[in-house]
């Protein structure tokens, strides 16, 4: 069992202060409801609650994310920054203290927040999502938790794709770097599947940006696949670093076929440097390859 004063932390008061806060676009209203509902609802995950108790703290990150919806809609640009921060930050926690349920949650609500926020043109928003994603990411990779891992791949994903789309140069940085990160932290971690994925992923965020032409973006991506590369090396991933080899050796021939000859060269001087010597193309690695391709696939349909 679990105790603690509720007081001014009820959390149908707050929802409904936040939300009357949002119509009169009283943004300082607003934010001071996200940060209380955040530490009512870090609060609640702290302690080894039931399954069965749960149900109360998701109601409150689900209200979290659709008054995030709300201010989105009013356009309120500082109150949505405190809800991606703030949502995130429970994400995060529900990650850091194993409760996948929650965590799922959370991160689920975030990735709509941000694709809602999106739609709004709030690029800041967008680049705080990718950010609160690279959070809740390394956490997840400390957990060894791979489900949570590949929520968070797909989201930044989509966010990348659509800020490149847009052209939001910050917001899209912010997640190809977020999403190479997330590479990194599975791959020390030994998650070779998840690392995969975001290999994967990336791969379709440049070919996207070559054909964009937007080499800044492009270009990071070529820089990230060979950090994960590298890394997959040092922790003796063989398949992540094939992998890492052939999405590189891909973003080389499409940029040249698009004429972006520097991020061609970008691409080529990233495959030199992965020592992928004597490591065969197996049938078993394709085989790997397309079956996480599948269940990206079953994610993004979720969403």
């Amino acid at each position: 069992m679990y105790s603690f004063d509720t007081g001014e932390l009820d959390e149908y008061k707050i929802i409904e202060a936040g939300i009357r806060a949002a119509n009169l676009q009283d943004t300082k209203g607003v934010v001071e409801a996200f940060a209380k509902l955040k530490t009512f609802t870090i609060r609640r995950i702290s302690f080894n609650i039931k399954k069965e108790h749960e149900i109360d703290v998701k109601a409150v990150i689900i209200a979290m994310g659709d008054l995030g919806k709300l201010v989105a809609e009013k356009r309120m640009e500082s109150a949505a920054l405190a809800a991606v921060y703030e949502l995130g930050e429970v994400a995060q926690g529900a990650a850091e203290y194993g409760r996948e349920a929650l965590a799922v949650k959370a991160a689920s609500n975030l990735g709509s927040l941000t694709r809602r926020l999106a739609e709004n043109d709030m690029d800041a928003a967008i680049k705080a999502g990718a950010e609160a994603f690279d959070k809740f990411g390394k956490a997840s990779a400390r957990q060894k938790s791979e489900s949570q891992l590949s929520m968070a791949e797909v989201f930044l994903m989509q966010l990348a794709e659509t800020s490149l789309r847009k052209k939001y140069r910050e917001a899209s940085l912010a997640a190809v770097c977020a999403l190479g990160n997330i590479g990194v932290f599975a791959a020390e971690a030994k998650l070779e599947d998840s690392v995969i994925g975001a290999e994967l992923l990336l791969e379709e965020v440049g070919m996207l940006a070559v054909r964009e032409k937007q080499e800044a973006e492009a270009k990071a991506v070529i820089q990230t696949l060979g950090l994960i590369g590298k890394s997959a090396s040092q922790q003796g991933l063989k398949s992540s670093l094939v992998q890492a080899a052939w999405s590189l050796g891909i973003m080389q021939v499409l940029s040249e076929e698009e004429g972006l000859i520097s991020v061609s060269r970008a691409a080529k001087v990233g495959l030199e440097s992965l020592k992928t010597a004597g490591i065969q193309d197996e049938e078993q690695n394709l085989e790997r390859i397309l079956e996480i391709k599948r269940y990206q696939r079953k994610l993004m349909e979720r969403r």
